[in-house]
């Protein structure tokens, strides 16, 4: 899962964050029917086994006020406008209802769907929010519009929204950093443009994270896309604007290092293991069959893990140079 996956799912799995998105976008008229208070994270598996796999998407019930019904909510996560969304979205909107009668067989009706696709790319999002867009022949033909199932995408276009617009939704400070690492974190330059006008969510977060996991999450990632820019530049600028992130800045770049370091010392030891299986297999060669010329050792230095656990096997028992690598 990529670092944007990673920290939309992190950020808006919580139903609390979820549901505050919904405020931000959808229209009073409709959110005041919803007891948001009791949305309700759906697990993927109740789908199908693809949605399962899609690490960003995220589903979500929540009970209509006063009825005994409820509605559900598509969170997808798009770094680029994707031309068949709508068409994306009907085939996820079936199998949700295919799912829902699953598990309530004695239902005679559907409930709704809403999809909220949360895009952050650069440019803007420029593909069709209808499925009717998708549709030849309809701009000619409007009769036949009526016959076609229809549907709108809910756009969360954060490229559009400026700092106050995403300073004004009612998230918390994590939620709401996210919304605008999203929106900056691809240039480190923007992101540091923005800067200045997000130290004052910045501090909320540590006063809001006293376990300061979702601190460390957010200086990671802005450490993680920082390109060229050096730690001691980054932390300048972060202390500037939010001092209390100072000391977890220090944190977030240790745990990153050794992070590095961990996955060098793995990379380093498997490498270490071939090079001596590889030594080996040469010596085992040679004693059996003496000098090995520069085709063998070329075969022994282009192998892979499993050739050289087969080839070391059959060294044992081989006749021939040959039967060892060919299986003769």
């Amino acid at each position: 899962m990529g670092d944007h996956d990673s920290l939309f799912k992190r950020a808006f799995s919580v139903p609390a964050n979820a549901a505050g998105e919904i405020r931000s976008l959808l229209p009073a008229a409709i959110t005041e029917q919803l007891d948001l208070s009791a949305l309700t994270l759906v697990p993927a598996s109740f789908v199908d086994a693809e949605m399962t796999h899609r690490h960003a998407d995220l589903l979500f019930t929540v009970p209509l006020a006063g009825q005994r019904s409820y509605v559900y909510f598509l969170f997808e996560h798009q770094s680029v406008p994707d031309p068949l969304m709508p068409w994306r979205v009907l085939g996820y909107q079936q199998r949700i209802w295919a799912a829902l009668l699953r598990a309530e067989p004695e239902r005679r009706s559907l409930a709704p769907v809403v999809t909220i696709v949360v895009h952050h790319g650069i440019g803007g999002w420029t593909a069709p929010r209808r499925l009717h867009a998708l549709v030849d022949g309809l701009a000619a033909l409007p009769e036949l519009r009526r016959f076609v199932p229809d549907f709108e995408i809910l756009v969360d276009d954060l490229g559009a929204v400026d700092d106050e617009g995403l300073r004004r939704r009612p998230l918390a400070a994590f939620p709401k950093l996210t919304l605008w690492l999203l929106r900056d974190g691809r240039e480190i330059a923007a992101l540091l443009d923005h800067l200045a006008a997000w130290g004052a969510e910045l501090e909320r977060l540590v006063h809001e994270d006293p376990s300061r996991e979702d601190v460390l999450v957010v200086l990671r990632y802005i450490l993680r896309v920082s390109g060229e820019v050096t730690y001691e530049t980054l932390r300048q600028h972060i202390a500037a604007v939010a001092p209390a992130l100072e000391e977890p800045m220090a944190s977030a770049e240790q745990q990153l290092i050794e992070r590095g370091i961990e996955k060098g010392i793995e990379k380093g030891i498997e490498r270490g293991i071939e090079r001596g299986m590889r030594q080996t297999l040469a010596r085992q060669l040679r004693a059996r069959f003496g000098a090995i010329d520069a085709a063998a050792e070329a075969r022994i230095a282009a192998a892979s893990r499993e050739d050289l656990d087969r080839w070391t096997e059959r060294v044992l028992v081989a006749s021939r140079i040959d039967d060892v690598f060919d299986g003769g």
